[in-house]
């Protein structure tokens, strides 16, 4: 007659069949070939589409004697105003691609030089906080080309980033984790809402300003609130190794296809810099533009600060708003005719 004890010993010691034990790991990997399978019929993100059709545009439209490039905050700089300042015999294109980083911007003038659509000179002006983060995994999942991407390993891209950006090529819940934890978290659905929204063109000098458009209406107060700032906002400004490395690959290119580039700081609101420690929150950023003009003969910039403006004229901390875009672009246009002045782009060369 069995005993509890011997009967406890006995089920203790039954093996468990190695198919029961591997169930949940197969029921796991079969969920996620599942999920990612569905997944793939879903339409690229807004952004990516958007990005990658304006990168797409810039290799056939002809190309512009002036160009802007660099990100969402850079879109809002009016080519027409531009043009305005700095004469009808010059066109300028706004060729700002949102959701990047300064590590984009090598490789999309790479394509445009490819292509025989090179600019004379380029405004960069990417937004002075975005260094900090070079968005690798989002080059390589929504943007990058099979050459574009083993380019990044030549260049000594450490190998686990490269790994796992290629990983979020192949999976569309890595490539969209972060909407994905947005919606999630937040109840925001905004990504899932603007899936079949149709993608926009860049801004190029086929829309322009008109010259009757009224201005827009001066903001009566700020809506940014302080208490809510971004974190990389309020850090000092940090440049990642990888943006570093292609900034300076950019100039390089554009030195060696005699493109001029003309660097222009954008502005921040006041709220993140109207501190006493404002001097040592932008030394980087500003000691890297003196030593890259000192290095690149074809490199000159409006100015190496980092400009405040108003907090109301600012949609959030990031983006100017439609009255501080049409502020912001007529200073801009001002300096940059001031430049041209001295730097004639006639006989089809801009360098000196």
């Amino acid at each position: 007659m069995a005993t509890n004890s011997s009967t406890l010993h006995s089920e203790a010691a039954t093996p468990v069949p190695a198919e029961t034990r591997l169930t949940p790991l197969w029921l796991f990997v079969v969920a996620v070939l599942l999920i990612e399978t569905a997944m793939r019929v879903m339409p690229e993100g807004f952004m990516t589409r958007t990005v990658q059709h304006r990168a797409e545009e810039i290799r056939y439209l002809p190309p512009a004697d002036v160009q802007l490039m660099g990100d969402s905050a850079t879109s809002g700089i009016r080519a027409g105003l531009l043009e305005r300042f700095i004469g009808q015999d010059y066109q300028v294109s706004n060729y700002a691609l949102p959701g990047t980083s300064p590590l984009f911007n090598y490789f999309v003038l790479r394509r445009q030089i490819a292509a025989g659509k090179a600019p004379r000179v380029i405004v960069l002006a990417p937004h002075p906080f975005v260094w900090s983060d070079p968005l690798l995994d989002r080059f390589l999942s929504r943007f990058a080309t099979p050459a574009e991407s083993v380019q990044l390993l030549r260049d000594g891209v450490n190998l686990d980033h490269w790994l796992y950006g290629t990983l979020c090529r192949f999976s569309y819940t890595l490539r969209y984790r972060e909407e994905f934890y947005s919606a999630i978290t937040t109840g925001n659905l905004t990504f899932f809402r603007q899936l079949e929204s149709s993608i926009t063109s860049v801004q190029n000098t086929r829309a322009k300003i008109g010259a009757t458009e009224p201005q827009p209406p001066l903001p009566g107060k700020s809506i940014l609130d302080a208490g809510i700032v971004p974190p990389v906002l309020s850090a000092p400004i940090a440049i990642h190794s990888y943006n570093e490395l292609y900034i300076e690959k950019f100039f390089e290119l554009a030195e060696a296809n005699g493109i001029r580039v003309i660097w222009l700081s954008l502005p921040v609101p006041e709220l993140l810099l109207d501190k006493p420690d404002r001097a040592e929150r932008t030394a980087v950023f500003s000691a890297f533009l003196n030593r890259m003009m000192a290095k690149h003969k074809n490199l000159s910039a409006i100015s190496t600060a980092v400009p405040t403006m108003p907090d109301s004229y600012f949609m959030d901390a990031w983006h100017l708003n439609s009255y501080g875009a049409w502020v912001f672009s007529q200073m801009a246009g001002e300096e940059l005719a001031d430049w041209l002045k001295l730097h004639s782009l006639s006989g089809g060369s801009a360098l000196p």
